[in-house]
Formats: structure tokens, sequence, C-alpha cells
């Protein structure tokens, strides 16, 4: 049987947990944890230790997230999460590059400063530290982490990392004031794999910073009401959602206004 590995609360994962959601597929998933991802067992399927992986029913793997979501969109019955008319596939593409290569990396950015650097403690124990930086097998990564976690919100990777989300919500707004969804008059791949950097940064109380925006405003609005995202956000730990709230408490004002 096929399985998704996840860990619910992880941004990347709700990706396709929301793309598997929205296409109603009738695929399992299984809640790993971080001791998990470094052991020996899962490095085999996934090399990188990140979540998702997929694996198949036949035993062959599949990772990155907009992969699976692709995989998840065309290999199972549902409504089709991907346009039929080229050009509006071709700029549900586009998102989802940028979401990948800019605003997914923006977010853990402040996520580090902020989380992550409260977890660790500064100073804290540093082999605790280097022993979570050794197991990033991407270099800018780990750089990024570190001095996140360092440097908190003075690390200029999260001072370019708010400036790109700033980036994302008025270009968001913009579109949407010319079309219901991200890439066109039906929701999309490309909704599906913003879903998770709004709805964590609508978790840390960050949703003010679109307040002024009236079509993103609109599209959240329409999207959390789903079911769907319902569901997305009941599978999250309740317990670890409060330490990232409390997490991002101190630092909240400071951010909206970066992000504003």
């Amino acid at each position: 049987m096929a399985e998704l590995y996840v860990m619910h609360h992880a941004t990347c994962a709700r990706k396709a947990l929301f793309a598997l959601l929205e296409k109603g597929a009738p695929l399992p998933t299984v809640e790993v944890d971080r001791m998990y991802l470094v052991t020996p067992e899962y490095r085999a399927m996934n090399p990188d230790g990140l979540v998702p992986t997929l694996r198949l029913d036949d035993g062959q793997v599949l990772v990155e997230s907009t992969v699976i979501m692709r995989y998840i969109d065309e290999a199972y019955d549902g409504p089709s999460l991907q346009p039929a008319d080229p050009v509006r596939r071709a700029q549900m593409n586009l998102w989802m590059k940028w979401i990948d290569e800019k605003y997914f990396p923006a977010l853990g950015a402040p996520t580090a400063a902020t989380f992550l650097r409260k977890l660790f403690g500064m100073p804290g124990d540093e082999q605790k530290l280097a022993a979570m930086l050794a197991s990033l097998t991407d270099h800018n990564a780990r750089m990024m982490r570190e001095e996140c976690i360092r440097m908190g919100l003075a690390s200029p990777f999260s001072e370019a990392g708010l400036a790109k989300l700033r980036e994302m919500l008025k270009r968001m707004d913009e579109v949407l004031s010319r079309q219901p969804w991200l890439a066109g008059d039906t929701l999309t791949l490309a909704d599906c794999a913003m879903a998770p950097i709004m709805l964590r940064l609508n978790e840390v109380g960050l949703s003010p910073a679109w307040e002024q925006l009236p079509a993103l405003s609109d599209w959240w609005q329409r999207l959390s009401a789903r079911p769907t995202m319902r569901r997305l956000v009941d599978m999250a730990d309740p317990s670890l959602l409060v330490e990232l709230i409390d997490s991002f408490t101190e630092a909240r004002d400071q951010l909206l206004k970066r992000l504003r």
C-alpha cells in the first residue's frame, strides 16, 4: 500500500497534504517525528531527511513536495488541480516555482529566528545545535538556519526573508484582484502550495499583514473556510502549535511592521 510520510505541522508536508485532501485521494499518511528523519531507514527513502516522502505500492519512492503534489493530482481520480489551458497551467507552474525557490525559504528564516532560536536557546546547547545542523544536507539552508538561530531577527537572512514575504503578499493581492484563484477561475496546485505559508503566518498572529489587501483577504477567507483546510489544521499537534505561537509573541509587532 502506498504511504505518504509527513509531519502534520511541517509546511512542506502540508503542501502535499492539502493537495491530497482537495483531490480526495485514498492515500494513507504516516506521521513521523524529527528523530526518525535522521534514521538510516528514513534516509534510505529520502537522503535529505525531509518530509514529505511518498512510498508507492511497488516500493518506488517520490520526494519533494511539488513533485508529490503533481503525482497525486495525476495518479488519482478526483477534481483536477491543474488547469487544462496551457497559459493557466504555466501561471500555476510559475507560482509553484516562486513558492519553492523564494517564499518557502523566506518563511524559514523568521521561523528559525524565533521558534528554533527559542527551541535551542541562545546561548544554548551547542552540541544539540551542531547535531541539528549536521542533519541538514543543503549548505545554504544550514548556513541560514545557524545564523538565524544565533542572531535572531537581527540576521540579514531574516530581514531578507521578511522583505520577500512582503513582496509575496502584494503580488498575490495584485493577481487576485483580477481572478479568484492564483492561476485562474478554479483552485489549483498553486493555491494548495501557497496555503501552508499563509496558514503558518495566520497561526502565529501575522494575518493583520494582509488586512489592507482586499483581494488577498478575500482569497484567504474563502480558502480557510474550505472543509479541507479545517481538516489540515486539525491534523497538527496542538501542543506544538502552542509552542510555535509563543515563540512569535514577543516579536509579533516587529514582524508585522516589516511585513506591511
